[in-house]
């Protein structure tokens, strides 16, 4: 069961409940103030403006993008949507990407220092798609375990996430077996009758890991053009946990932004060009460093990074058949340097064999979508349709530098054994239609097809010595076809209560992870990978069903899903192979052994008794199942959920909020866990082994609560929209000792710390 310690709890509450007394009694009412809009986590944004539908007593409609590809109310959507709105991250003070999705239903997002793979619905890695604005940023290279690539996105240029927590296979294709996550990068929408501008500037500092964090916003507007520009700045050092001090090797650098333009040459037609880029330096690693004699961290990334641009070309209200129609295209370069260093110390020298791989991945894709509408005396009806291509260049390179001590010399050379280089190409046709047969009846239908071509240039280097494999296996010219569908519905049974339901198919073609990856996997000491040609595409089928209420002061869903899983690409070692430079390890196949399921039930509601006051909540249990091998499925979270209580001031002068995070033990892990360094007594010497042995009994991870209060003032504001806000996070207050499931990079999580920002709008 939940450790849950009600003292904890109580003195928490007590506190915001005392402190929001005092302040709210020095506060004027204003009576005609109004309720504020409710995110799908509870989340309360900030207060909203007067329309008809808040003079009425009821939330502002909430709208996304990604479950349809056009904008569409979360209320008519038969898939489960999550959205982490630009109100909710400003009091989050999240340090990455990745950490914005703490404290989500149906999300396991777990602190991993620079990395950050979200598990949903017991998927990460490549099978959980992450987009921005729209277009994937997964890759031909992505593999399947804990990876960065969520998090290589400027911290400040983020306004808001919508995650589709399931199947997003027909809206967006090969990967999203467990979800779809966009982020949702800030620009400038309006186009006023005559020019304006404005900005912000913010930054914060955070104690745990003396972080500081810098952004600055600018935008200009006219008639027919906009801009809108931002940069931000990282210095993360290393965390401190409780009783074990400063952990090293936990912290990086990030320097990035974005730019977005914007021109209207005529009335319906906008044209704008969106660019991104982030760099990330001295990206340390906690995993694995340890094993070096020296102290020397075993995994080191010098460099990552990444830019982005995308170019639309919108036009709207064309006619009968084309209500709006896009083009697009874009561009994404992706540079990373990866050091493995692995030392040697013998009773007269020592070695240290360091292996540079640089990578580079280049990536066009563009496509074209069209929406048509039209009215029935039951409602609208939409079908959206196009086509999407893409085409990757993906490179890299290795170089083993060995320096013996004494006499202190270094020699270079190129190691054998490395992913080959090569191309990866995906075509897409998809089309999805939303009906309203009746008045209270949604209907949504989708389908897409998809065609992926992996084509592989080896050459002799790649090929490990003695392996068992040749040139010839590493030679791939391969390509897959796929068709996906889904079917769901959503009854009004009353005005309050909806009943959704959702059939969806997924599917993820292999990559170059999957068919020809050789080499030691970053984070494990003890396996290595050899090619595997013959893998299959995996695929799923995700059944879901739940009520939802929503009124003037409730905000709640309970989903039940069910997803099967069929051709899933798993390893199984066989023997041992020697890396140059890097050691003996336990080789490694992919094979398409994997059947099975997950299961799981998804909770979150909020209620607001009296006006400013929100209690909120969610909870997410989650089961998953091998049949053919009759074991758990890899990184299944723990039994989770969040309650908590916030208080927004009516005049919009001032908030507060509690949260307690409850976890429960870790118990079943599968197998192939007992390999993961997250397991270890100790992450900095990998794996568990005699030496460093599982963290508990039968590679348990206990069950934890940690308690968050947050608060902000705005203490300046001159009412035209000019304002200066101050906001506190204290997390994990009661500096409760924990480790999070999956998160290799932690001996402990971090302990007691404030994050204390200031922001300056102009």
């Amino acid at each position: 069961m939940i450790r849950f310690e009600p003292r904890k709890t109580v003195m928490a509450f007590a506190l915001l409940s005392v402190s929001a007394a005092r302040l709210e009694a020095q506060e004027p009412k204003p009576t005609n103030a109004l309720p504020t809009a409710a995110t799908s986590s509870g989340a309360l944004a900030e207060p909203v403006q007067a329309q008809p539908a808040e003079a009425a007593g009821k939330p502002m409609p909430e709208v996304v993008v990604t479950a349809t590809r056009t904008a569409e109310e979360v209320k008519d959507l038969p898939q489960s949507v999550t959205v982490v709105a630009a109100p909710e991250i400003a009091r989050h003070q999240a340090e990455t990407p990745n950490e914005m999705l703490r404290e989500q239903p149906g999300i396991w997002s777990v602190q991993t220092a620079a990395q950050g793979s979200p598990i949903i619905r017991g998927q990460m890695g490549n099978r959980v798609l992450y987009l921005w604005d729209g277009i994937p940023i997964n890759n031909g290279a992505l593999f399947s375990g804990p990876n960065g690539y969520f998090n290589q996105v400027p911290i400040g240029s983020v306004e808001r996430m919508e995650v589709i927590r399931g199947p997003g296979s027909v809206q967006y294709g090969s990967g999203a077996i467990g979800g779809v996550i966009n982020i949702i990068t800030k620009q400038c929408d309006e186009f006023p009758d005559h020019a304006e501008f404005g900005g912000d500037i913010s930054a914060r500092y955070g104690t745990v890991d003396e972080e500081y964090t810098e952004t600055a916003d600018f935008w200009l507007a006219s008639t027919n053009f906009n801009l809108f520009g931002g940069i931000s700045s990282q210095n993360v050092g290393n965390y401190r946990g409780p009783d074990v001090g400063v952990i090293a090797n936990t912290g990086f650098n990030a320097l990035g932004g974005n730019v977005s333009m914007a021109y209207q040459p005529a009335a319906d037609q906008t044209v704008r060009l969106n660019w991104i880029y982030n760099d990330r330096t001295d990206v340390d690693n906690y995993v694995q460093s340890k094993l070096n004699p020296d102290g020397i961290p075993r995994i080191f990334d010098p460099y990552e990074e990444r830019m982005l641009t995308k170019l639309d070309y919108d036009l709207d209200n064309l006619g009968p058949l084309s209500s709006e129609l896009k083009f697009y295209a874009y561009f994404q370069d992706y540079d990373q340097q990866r050091e493995r260093r692995v030392e040697a110390v013998s009773s007269t020298t020592e070695t240290l064999n360091n292996t540079k791989t640089t990578a580079k991945q280049d990536v066009f894709g563009g496509g074209v979508q069209n929406t048509t509408l039209w009215d029935t005396s039951w409602g609208e009806h939409k079908f959206t349709y196009g086509l999407d291509y893409r085409t990757e260049d993906l490179r890299s390179d290795q170089d083993l530098f060995t320096t013996i001590t004494p006499p202190d010399s270094t020699t270079e050379s190129v190691p054998a054994g490395k992913t080959p280089n090569g191309t990866y190409d995906v075509f897409d046709l998809f089309a999805m239609a939303e009906l309203h047969p009746l008045e209270r009846w949604t209907l949504s239908l989708g389908g897409r097809f998809e065609r992926t071509h992996l084509h592989s240039t080896p050459s002799p280097l790649d090929v490990i010595p003695n392996a068992g494999y040749s040139l010839a296996d590493l030679e791939l010219d391969k390509t897959w076809n796929a068709a996906t569908w889904s079917v769901g519905t959503v009854y009004n049974l009353t005005p309050d209560l909806d009943l959704a339901a959702d059939i969806a198919t997924g599917y993820r073609a292999p990559d170059f992870s999957d068919t020809l990856s050789t080499g030691a996997p970053i984070y494990s000491s003890r396996t290595a990978s050899l090619p595997s040609p013959g893998v299959e595409p995996e695929k799923s089928i995700t059944y879901e069903l739940g009520p939802r209420y929503h009124s003037e002061r409730w905000d709640g869903s309970l989903t039940a899903y069910w997803t099967a899983l069929s051709d899933v690409i798993t390893s199984a070692t066989n023997g041992t192979v020697v890396i140059p430079g890097q050691g003996t390890f336990i080789a490694q196949h992919n094979s398409n052994a994997g059947e099975g399921y997950v299961r799981g039930i998804e909770l979150a509601a909020a209620y607001r008794p009296y006006p400013g006051w929100t209690l909120f909540g969610n909870g997410t249990y989650t089961q998953g199942w091998d049949t053919r091998f009759h074991e758990n499925y890899r990184f299944i979270p723990p039994l989770n959920g969040v309650v908590g209580v916030r208080y927004e001031a009516l005049s919009g002068r001032w908030w507060a909020e509690a949260a307690e995070v409850l976890v429960d033990a870790l118990r079943n892990h599968a197998p192939a866990d007992q390999q993961d360094a997250g397991f270890s007594t100790d992450p900095g010497f990998g794996s568990p082994s005699a030496s460093n042995p599982p963290l508990n009994g039968n590679y348990e991870i206990k069950g934890y609560e940690v308690t968050n209060l947050r608060g902000g003032v705005r203490v300046w504001h001159d009412g035209h929209g000019r304002r200066l806000d101050l906001t506190l996070d204290i997390n994990n207050l009661f500096n409760e000792r924990y480790r999070e499931a999956y998160a290799q990079q932690e001996l402990v999580a971090p302990g007691l710390g404030a994050v204390i920002g200031a922001r300056l709008k102009f």
